[in-house]
């Protein structure tokens, strides 16, 4: 049976009705707020491109590194942008609010990335105290911080000592409360050198600039003919700066360890057997292939010339003289 073709006029459908949330209900405004800046234009063009940004750069391999490009997008916008999400849902919304309202959603810029101890639960708040990962040790005083994360602050309850990274930002200044912005990880204080690449997050024009031999299928094929006929030894003696911390993912609980130098050595032997640095411990020093350790800092002198070198051994695979030796030797 043929359908029937309504009588009734067409009319246009009316314009999208804006946003209601309101800083008075955080939760709620993060969530309106991330689904506009997410979702339009051009909003969403911006966020994709800074997603396989992150994805090409020196944090690419991070599992969810686009999270974390979702939350640096929401509170400081693309590096190097005018346009930002915060002004620009402002502008979006008119004059829905009042003016403190919108210096109060105007907090949300001063977001910062860091490690943070969770410390004890107190009705809508949680007290958090900022963590130094790399002196391992706690900075300043505590402060109370309401969360923008799914279940409150009743979802840390059970975690109090361990650090929570995340972004952080002031929320009431004037009674010292901040706002935790949700998405993050909990980590127990022995695992914290395992996450503490992510500090390089604090650096957002660096961890979203590709590695260079990302940057097009011409340079990654000028990048391997370079390295291919490079000395390897050399190269790395004239841009490493020692001492350095190390992360090497492999060693029991995945320490960090500061790097003396390397092991000297030809070109011919380098090649043959590889590069190796000069770990000191207790009791000696090991001798460990370059490839085996990360330089924590992206912002370190000594981070790029690692990642390259191991890019060449992943791409050429390990010299012909170790493919069976052991990754650490100790020297007493």
């Amino acid at each position: 049976m043929a359908r029937r073709k309504s009588r009734r006029k067409k009319t246009r459908s009316r314009s999208p009705t804006r946003a209601v949330a309101h800083p008075s209900q955080p939760e709620h405004l993060k969530f309106i707020y991330a689904t506009w800046a997410s979702e339009r234009k051009p909003g969403r063009q911006k966020l994709a491109r800074l997603e396989r940004a992150f994805k090409r750069g020196p944090l690419g391999e991070i599992p969810e590194i686009d999270h974390w490009a979702m939350e640096e997008f929401f509170w400081h916008g693309v590096p190097g942008d005018d346009w930002h999400p915060i002004e620009a849902y402002l502008e979006y919304i008119g004059n829905c609010w009042s003016g403190e309202a919108r210096e109060q959603f105007r907090r949300w810029k001063e977001a910062r990335f860091g490690f943070f101890e969770i410390g004890r639960v107190r009705g809508e708040t949680v007290t958090l105290r900022e963590w130094d990962a790399v002196g391992d040790a706690p900075v300043g005083d505590p402060f109370p911080a309401i969360t923008l994360g799914m279940g409150g602050v009743d979802s840390f309850r059970s975690h109090r000592g361990k650090l929570l990274i995340t972004y952080v930002a002031p929320w009431l200044p004037d009674e010292n409360l901040h706002c935790s912005m949700g998405y993050g990880l909990m980590v127990k204080r022995k695992n914290v050198s395992l996450t503490e690449l992510l500090l390089g997050l604090r650096h957002p024009d660096l961890v979203a600039q590709p590695l260079p031999w990302k940057t097009s299928p011409k340079a990654r094929r000028e990048h391997e003919r370079c390295w291919k006929e490079r000395d390897w030894q050399s190269w790395l003696e004239e841009r490493l700066e020692f001492p350095f911390r190390a992360l090497i993912p492999e060693s029991p609980g995945g320490d960090v360890f500061e790097v003396a130098d390397l092991v000297p050595q030809s070109a011919e032997s380098a090649r043959k057997m590889g590069i190796y640095l000069q770990v000191p411990v207790r009791g000696g020093v090991n001798v460990v292939g370059v490839t085996k350790v990360l330089v924590p800092d992206i912002a370190s002198p000594n981070w790029m010339p690692i990642r390259e070198y191991i890019a060449y051994r992943e791409r050429f695979g390990p010299p012909p003289g170790v493919r069976d030796a052991p990754d650490v030797i100790r020297f007493k």
